[in-house]
């Protein structure tokens, strides 16, 4: 069993590190949470109360592995098209999950065929502010002879395409910006409501060929990672912080430019 204070993520274009305050366990899978004596005696709680909080920590537990998973894929690759695929209620019924699956991968896999062999993509569910409907998004690369059709609509000076052999409603696609950005945008589709009621379904499909994040994990003195840090100040995008008080952890998010391998440890910089 060994431990880590450091974890480092390449992904496409960037590299993400991640500081935590203490160290961790390889095998650690959720924290250990310090037991502390009450100062009141504690209330009895309804079983059915009980019941009721242990689901809606599972089904966040779930959604945060979900959020997790997708943001990893999407940011370890580059994608070209940003779509959006809408079910018309009319053809097809928009409220059955399962239905509108099999009907994305069948398409899916007719594309692959016919216009793009090496396709790449990683789709994702979103559910209606009604509860019931579904539509999908999804952001794709390597798309070969797959026809985008100028839609004759503009969003912030940027061409917005149709796919004019999505049968079953209406699509709109716009190309990608940046990459890294989007890993944020289309995660926000993942709520606890999808979630609820999609439980023990898949939430989100991607190809075989799609990238995946190399992850790292280090134990380095934080005397190190500070110099580390100081000496390559000029190469750092942005960072963030989260607080698990409970634990008494605080995770630092470090994004950093993409490049060679310097002296601590293989993280990597910026090619001069």
């Amino acid at each position: 069993m060994g431990s880590y204070n450091l974890k480092v993520y390449e992904y496409a274009d960037s590299v993400q590190l991640r500081l935590y305050n203490q160290s961790l366990t390889y095998d650690e899978k959720v924290l250990s949470i310090p037991l502390i004596e009450p100062v009141e005696p504690m209330e009895k709680v309804h079983t059915s109360e009980l019941s009721k909080e242990r689901k809606e920590k599972s089904t966040l537990s779930s959604m945060s592995r979900t959020v997790s998973s997708i943001y990893e894929i999407s940011r370890a690759n580059t994608w070209e098209y940003f779509v959006t695929f809408t079910f018309n209620r009319n053809l097809i019924d928009s409220s059955d999950y399962d239905l509108l699956s099999s009907k994305v991968s069948i398409w899916l896999n007719n594309l692959k065929k016919r216009y793009a062999p090496d396709l790449k993509y990683l789709i994702v569910p979103e559910l209606h502010k009604d509860g019931i409907h579904y539509h999908f998004h999804a952001v794709i690369a390597n798309v070969g002879n797959i026809r985008f059709v100028d839609s004759g609509v503009k969003k912030k000076g940027h061409i917005i395409y149709n796919l004019d052999n999505w049968k079953f409603g209406f699509t709109t696609a716009s190309k990608v910006l940046d990459s890294g950005r989007i890993s944020s945008y289309i995660t926000k589709y993942i709520t606890k409501d999808l979630c609820a009621v999609s439980k023990n379904k898949k939430r989100f499909w991607c190809s075989r060929n799609c990238e995946r994040a190399k992850v790292r994990t280090y134990n380095i003195s934080y005397e190190k990672i500070s110099e580390f840090l100081d000496e390559n100040i000029e190469l750092m995008r942005h960072t963030s912080s989260i607080s698990v008080d409970s634990c008494g952890l605080e995770v630092t998010y470090i994004e950093m430019a993409k490049g060679e391998k310097n002296e601590c440890g293989e993280i990597a910089t910026v090619k001069k």
